[in-house]
Parts: C-alpha cells; structure tokens; sequence
C-alpha cells in the first residue's frame, strides 16, 4: 500500500478581504508538516495555485522555500502549477531537491514520476494548467478550449501507461471537471472556449487529485458503483479564500489516499484545524450589538450583513466595538438592494463570462454593444492577455 497526502489551492501571498493571511497559513504548514509525518505519508502531491498571482509578494516566495524544504525532509513531493501560477517563473524543476518535483508548461506532458519503493509501481503523471492559448500548439492541437489540449496531455499519459504492466498511476490536474460546486474565490478559466471538461477524460487513472476548486469534494465516474468512493477528487483550498466556504459543513481539508497493488483506493478527508473562526452574521445593528448569541463571535473574522430598513450612523466603527475583526460589512435595506443586486449580476457575470461583461462596458460606453466580429476580437485580446499573466 502506498500512502499519498492529495493538496492543492495554497494560494500564498493572497488576502482575505484585506487581511493578511500569512499566519494562518504558517499554522497550515505547521499542522501539514507534522501530519505528514506521523501518518507516514510516501508522496505528498500539490495540484496547482501555489501562489495566488504570477507575481507572488516576497513573504510568500519566502514561505514556499522554507515550507517545501521541511516537507522535502519528510517525504517526496510532487507539485504542477496551477491557473494563478505563472509558469515560467515557477518552472524551475526540482528546485534542486532530489525530494521536490514541479511541473510547469508542456514540455514533459506524458512522462511520469516514478515510486518504486514498495511492492507495486506507481506511475504519477503531472499536468499542470494548460492555458488553450498557449499549450493547443504547442501540443498540436486544433480544437479551442480546455478540453481539447487536456484530452491531448491524457492521451500522452495513457500511452505511456500502456508500456507499464502492473503499475497503478495517478494524474495530478488543475482543470474544472463538469459536476464540481464552485465558491467566490475562483478565478475563471473560459479561455478559448468552455472551462469544464467531463470526468471521462480522466478513465485511465486509479486517482486523479485536482486543484482549481476551493470546496473538498469528489467527481463520481459515470458508471461507478454508488459504494466506490470518488476516485477523482479535489482537495479544496486549505484555508477559507471566501465566505462562501465558511459555514456549517463547510470544513476544510486534505485528501489521505492509500492505494493498493490491485487498484483498491481508500480515501479518508483530514480536517484542517481552523487558525482562527470565521462567521456570517446577519441581523439590525442594534441586535449584533446586543444579543447574547453574537457573543461567541467576539474574536472571529466576521462578515456582517446589516438588516436595517435605513442605514446606520458609523457602522462599522461601532461593530468594531464589540467585534474584532468585521472585515465585510455589507447592507440588505432598500437603499442599498439595487445597487448591491447589481454589483452582484456583474460579479457573477466576470466570474463566468468576462466577454459578456466587456460587452456591458462597451455598450455602455457608446449605447451599443459589440457586434460578432468586434466580440471576437474581444474575445482573442482576452485569451492573449490572460495566456501571458499564466506564463508570467
């Protein structure tokens, strides 16, 4: 059996609605670090979104090399960059650590990492984001999207698979997989097309541990048995990136794998331990400031949605009073219900379609929208630059 610790989404050197979450994910490699030794782990493996920009701050290129040197002491790693990542700077394989290994770009799509240090051989085959504007021709493939170059990387791993009896594998993407729940916190990858890819893609592997997706959750195989636990899984973001992922169930985590020689997979979710409570809270000023119950939310981050039916004198500074840390505060009232509506239809609109939103610029900049080859041009400006923010 070999035992393998799935994580992915660390996003270092990003905020939390202007909190810095440095400590909290100190705390998180701290817990990590010592997990991984006391459960004996073979193979940690990070599937993507190390950094939360292409150009990360220095405290946390600082984080990552002190972090993987202490990891690289306790096991192997195996790490691909992810769409936050930029490629090139990232791409520096081994790190100069026989015990660290990081995949970036297309260059060796299909060649594996091999474990052979227990009874069966372990094939794991990294792919890390293929941006469709940059990785189609390179990999010589016609089609847009994101479908097309990751079945292209797929096809490459399975033929090298093929040449290799009696070996299990595992693939370690970042790519959204059709049937995961999104949060707030990603970032969209429709470039060149759509951004989901169906769970088929990914048949020839025993485990396929993903990144991209900040909530833990597994894909189920069409035709898998309803008693298989999901063989394709995301780790989901080690710390809350949203308060979209805080609340009851909403529990963070790492993924434990042991993988047998005949192919059985047991999966078994750690929780994260939380560095500090995070909290929703909703009610009139007056109530979050006198009601018992919001007692025990003193020291959270909170985000507070205020009912009032007219907003407040100096809400927040009187929050603050009796909450430490109110970093969102947002109104549900008729003044404020237009405009928050309609802030909200333009972030869901960037999350899942940012032509549509540039289209809504442009109509409202000159009182008409683009036309379609305006919208297509539109449309290759935004895979050029977003290709070029990946590859840093």
């Amino acid at each position: 059996m070999i035992r393998i610790l799935h994580t992915a989404d660390w996003h270092l050197g990003r905020e939390f609605h202007g909190a810095d979450l440095g400590p909290i994910h100190q705390r998180f490699f701290d817990w990590l670090a010592a997990e991984v030794e006391r459960r004996r782990i073979d193979l940690l493996v990070m599937a993507g979104d190390v950094f939360d920009r292409a150009l990360p701050p220095v405290s946390a290129v600082e984080m990552l090399n002190r972090e993987l040197g202490r990891l690289a002491g306790l096991t192997r790693v195996v790490m691909i960059t992810g769409n936050h990542d930029s490629a090139t700077r990232l791409g520096h394989g081994p790190l100069l650590r026989e015990a660290i290994h990081l995949r970036a770009g297309t260059d060796r799509l299909g060649e594996p990492l091999l474990y052979q240090e227990g009874e069966f051989p372990l094939a794991i085959y990294p792919i890390p984001y293929l941006d469709p504007a940059s990785s189609a021709p390179a990999l010589g493939v016609e089609a847009a999207g994101h479908e097309a170059v990751l079945r292209e990387a797929v096809a490459r791993c399975a033929a090298d698979l093929a040449d290799r009896p009696g070996a299990r594998s595992i693939a370690v993407g970042h790519a959204f997989v059709q049937g995961g729940e999104q949060s707030d916190s990603e970032r969209s990858i429709e470039i060149g097309g759509t951004d989901r890819v169906p769970a088929t893609v990914f048949d020839c592997f025993d485990y396929v541990a993903l990144g991209h997706l900040h909530r833990p959750q597994g894909i189920r195989r069409p035709g898998a048995a309803e008693d298989e636990a999901p063989r394709i899984r995301y780790s989901g973001s080690p710390v809350p990136l949203s308060f979209s992922e805080v609340g009851p169930g909403l529990v963070k985590s790492v993924a434990v794998v042991e993988l047998e020689a005949d192919g059985a997979v047991a999966v078994e979710l750690v929780p994260v331990p939380a560095a500090v409570g995070m909290a929703r809270l909703r009610g009139t000023l007056e109530e979050l400031l006198e009601d018992e119950s919001f007692e025990a939310h003193r020291e959270d981050w909170v985000e507070v949605t205020l009912t009032d039916r007219r907003r407040p004198d100096q809400p927040m500074e009187r929050l603050r009073g009796r909450f430490e840390h109110v970093v969102s505060l947002r109104f549900e009232s008729a003044l404020s219900a237009e405009s928050e509506g309609e802030a909200a239809r333009l972030t869901e609109i960037a999350r899942s379609n940012p032509i549509e939103l540039i289209g809504s610029f442009v109509e409202h900049v000159r009182g008409e929208g683009p036309d379609r080859a305006e919208t297509e041009l539109l449309a290759e400006a935004l895979d050029s630059r977003t290709g070029e923010e990946v590859r840093g």
